[in-house]
């Protein structure tokens, strides 16, 4: 039981739910420090999230609103994400000792 730990649900979302945010506030702050081309637009391909997060633009505003939405996303990705990872193993322990203990009760 040792060697397949439990991962903290509530834990592991705000984690990957952070991260996210932080990723995506970053990569939008970076674009628009470094600014647009001659002739260009500010982060074209980045824009296109807005489709997806009503509010999001490759704005300092638009990399809050789009960094709330994507904690939210993050969290609930993790939370399903660490229970999907705990039921696979307790599936698998389970399917270890139940076919321990048949192989136990053959040998007898």
């Amino acid at each position: 039981m040792a060697a397949f730990g439990r991962i903290d649900n509530v834990a592991f979302a705000v984690a990957l739910a952070t991260v996210s945010a932080l990723v995506l506030f970053m990569v939008t702050a970076i674009l628009l420090l470094k600014g647009p081309g001659p002739g260009n637009n500010v982060g074209p391909h980045l824009s296109m999230l807005g489709i997806y997060l009503p509010g999001y633009d490759v704005t300092w505003d638009g990399a809050a609103i789009g960094a709330a939405y994507i904690w939210i996303i993050g969290a609930i990705t993790g939370y399903l994400l660490a229970v999907l990872w705990n039921l696979t193993h307790y599936l698998y322990i389970t399917a270890i000792v139940v076919r321990a203990a048949w192989w136990r009760m053959m040998a007898e």
